[in-house]
């Protein structure tokens, strides 16, 4: 029991056990109590254990009592610290690298795996994979962001194989409440929040409301640093709670997210020539790079084209978002409850822009390719039930958890018209010409119809073997199917292709309370991934099977002291069934073959320290050796073995620290550092993006309710790629500063 709940638990006892006794005369003797405990909250941090997280399990289990990492970075945690976006609330937990890419496009790594392999959820939604659905959320609407780590299909399905990042929405407030968040920045950045919530119906009698709600609005709008780079998000959320009756409560949240872009797709990275790393002793050649065999000679950004744009100046990207979920839970009896959900997500994105701005040694100039339009249009609808009961099972304490959930996933996709040229005229380096793109800016062309039908059950279970040792299992059968009806040549072979998967997947762990405040735990998870976004599926993924990843782990959770907690993680992940290249044996030809795997192992640990009166202390680190066991690449003239190298944008340390004193007088200070050692952008691991540290700082002032903050971000102005490139580096942004204000009424 977490000392919160405790503290209250006590209290009641001991205030009704006072109520309940009969009165000692009035004789003089006095009267004797039971003795009991008084503890103090503890303050949340980004890995509170007492907290029961629901990306880690329906069951309400406490997050010591998981046997899985599971971090949690509280809206307390992304105001002290001054994180603007869900993408850097997740860089605040223990080994997440993340960026924003063009477009808009949130990207998450962890464990050796990234892009697909991180399904990203808004309250426990997917509405597809992370490169087709995430878009970037402003922090001030979430209450928390949860990540799970390792292999996540027993909680959300096929993919997330690396991990899951949860979104969680605020709720709704039994006592009235707002708050105001104002600030300004550099490059005509301003960022505006305004929360309220409260009780609905006036309370009869001293009892509490039966209608509560919360309310948040967030705006986000930037010029960007980069040329022609500006941005906006706003968005709305809203969650109305009703007690129907002491056994029933509905609550139901809604969030819309509306943004619009002008996408920067990084800088060319300038070259002197490439050498072919297939080839021994091969010479220095002055032509253009290929990914898949050369490396650079000499590769630099160059400072003068820092701040340049080379995308078309009628390129844009806007998308319109909602969620909602209206959720019932009724306790049938005291030891039975009943749960059910109802969501809706909605996605309709439209996008016009040249991608590939690419540096040509001989010519030296930039070759623009690439030219895209892309039309998406997606209604995802589904209802889960869950049946909770808690009792006994051989007369041991036992919680189990029986449920299933079907949803239709209705999607659009469209393309750039017939007749559009995918290229543009080359440019300069340093005085691009500005052009317009081809066509018609806002005509596109539907192309297909996409249903992806997903049936599931589950069943999870957490019993007590001993006082001390608690069993935590669970089972997960998904029964997927797909339709894709071509609507470009619907009068054509294979018009409408049709798929099905049945996958299992699941996770069984030990956790063992070795003491009162040290949890032991080890588990061993599956999980199933296709081998490409299920909405891009056609008649030539026909033959390949869902991909299939397992992790053991091993790890601790606890606290050393009253000051100190702190959460250690071992782990070790294969992915299988990775589509790879070889060559028939009999006809010579080149085909795919689901031959490939992918490996990870680890270790992570992250603390949580109070040291003193107004310290707050925070330090994380991850270790991870990721390699290819099983891997080859069609490069067109043949294959190459890729066994060993370490894949795409994963780096072999993350690390990072936090500190905050708070002083008398409502002064304050904090600071942070973050380390992201090097990645290679290519399996080739011929490009290296440069290791980096982040450093930020910040000062503030409390005035009665409000908190004025001043806050500098990359201290030391570094250039680096929060995500690895290629032949183009997506910086991230230089030194910068920004003021706030905070109202809280």
């Amino acid at each position: 029991m977490s000392p919160v709940f405790r503290s209250a638990f006590l209290y009641s006892f001991g205030a009704a056990s006072l109520a309940a006794a009969p009165l000692a005369a009035d004789n003089g003797d006095p009267v004797k109590l039971d003795a009991f405990d008084v503890v103090a909250a503890k303050k949340i941090f980004s890995l509170p254990l007492d907290t029961a997280p629901v990306t880690g399990s329906r069951l309400g289990l406490a997050n010591r009592d998981l046997p899985a990492s599971v971090s949690v970075v509280s809206q307390e945690v992304m105001q002290l610290r001054g994180l603007r976006t869900a993408v850097e609330a997740v860089e605040a937990a223990v080994g997440m690298t993340g960026g924003t890419q063009f477009g808009s496009i949130p990207t998450y790594s962890t464990r050796g795996f990234g892009s697909n392999s991180v399904s990203v959820m808004r309250d426990g939604i997917r509405q597809n994979t992370a490169s087709q659905s995430s878009r970037t959320v402003d922090s001030f609407l979430l209450d928390r962001v949860e990540i799970l780590k390792g292999p996540a299909s027993l909680m959300f399905g096929e993919g997330a194989i690396g991990g899951a990042v949860n979104y969680l929405s605020k709720n709704p407030s039994a006592t009235p409440t707002g708050e105001l968040l104002a600030s300004v920045g550099a490059w005509d950045t301003y960022r505006l929040g305004l929360g309220i919530g409260g009780p609905l119906n006036a309370s009869l009698n001293s009892q509490p409301s039966t209608l509560n709600f919360r309310a948040d609005y967030s705006h986000l709008q930037t010029a960007g640093y980069v040329d022609r780079n500006a941005q906006r998000y706003d968005g709305f959320a809203a969650a109305l709670g009703w007690q129907v009756s002491p056994q029933l409560t509905l609550t139901l949240n809604t969030t819309l997210l509306k943004d619009w872009n002008e996408s920067y797709y990084g800088n060319p990275v300038v070259y002197d020539g490439v050498v072919n790393t297939t080839v021994a002793n091969a010479p220095v050649e002055v032509r253009p790079f290929n990914s898949a065999t050369d490396r650079f000679v000499n590769p630099r950004i160059e400072p003068a084209a820092r701040r340049t744009n080379y995308n078309i100046l009628d390129n844009y990207a806007k998308t319109e978002n909602t969620f909602t979920r209206l959720r019932a839970e009724l306790r049938v009896t005291p030891d039975l409850e009943l749960r059910n959900e109802a969501y809706a997500a909605t996605q309709l994105l439209k996008w016009r822009n040249l991608e590939s701005n690419v540096w040509n040694p001989v010519t030296r100039l930039v070759t623009r390719s690439s030219f895209l339009h892309i039309y998406r249009d997606d209604v995802l609808t589904g209802d889960r039930l869950d049946a909770i009961h808690q009792g006994t099972l051989a007369g041991r304490p036992n919680r189990v958890i029986v449920g299933g959930f079907f949803e239709r996933n209705n999607q659009v996709r469209g393309g750039t018209p017939a007749g559009y040229a995918t290229t543009a005229t080359s440019v300069t380096l340093l005085e691009p010409a500005q052009t317009y793109g081809p066509g018609d800016a806002n005509r596109f062309l539907k192309t297909s119809h996409i249903t992806i039908d997903t049936l599931a059950f589950y069943a999870e279970d957490a019993l007590d073997l001993t006082p001390a040792l608690k069993f935590v299992a669970g089972l997960r059968h998904d029964a997927i199917d797909l339709q894709r009806d071509t609507l470009r040549t619907p009068t054509t072979a294979f018009a409408t292709y049709t798929k099905r998967y049945t996958p299992w997947t699941g996770r069984a762990g030990l956790v063992w309370s070795a003491t009162k405040n040290l949890n032991l735990y080890a588990s061993y998870s599956r999980a199933a991934e296709p081998t490409t976004q299920l909405v891009s599926f056609n008649v030539s993924s026909n033959d390949f099977a869902l991909q299939t990843g397992r992790q053991y782990e091993i790890g601790a959770k606890g606290s050393l002291t009253k000051q100190l907690d702190f959460t250690l993680a071992l782990f070790d992940i294969e992915k299988n069934n990775l589509l790879a290249s070889t060559l028939d044996p009999v006809t010579g030809l080149r085909i795919s073959q689901q031959i490939g795997a992918q490996n990870s192992r680890g270790a992570e640990l992250a603390l949580a320290l109070s040291p003193g009166a107004g310290w707050r202390l925070e330090a994380n680190a991850a270790y991870t050796d990721a390699w290819f066991d099983r891997y080859a690449e069609n490069l067109g003239t043949g294959v190459i073995d890729r066994a060993g190298n370490r894949p795409s944008n994963v780096p072999e340390w993350v690390a990072g620290f936090f500190a905050s004193k708070r002083f008398a007088g409502g002064f304050a200070l904090n600071g942070s550092v973050r380390y992201v050692s090097d990645r290679f952008g290519n399996t080739n691991n011929s490009v290296r993006a440069d290791g980096y540290v982040v450093a930020d700082a910040g000062a503030s002032y409390t005035w009665r309710r409000c908190t004025f903050t001043l806050r500098g971000r990359n201290l030391t102005d570094a250039d680096y790629e929060p995500v690895a490139g290629t032949t183009m580096r997506r910086l991230g942004d230089p030194r910068s500063i920004e003021f706030s204000t905070h109202v809280a009424f």
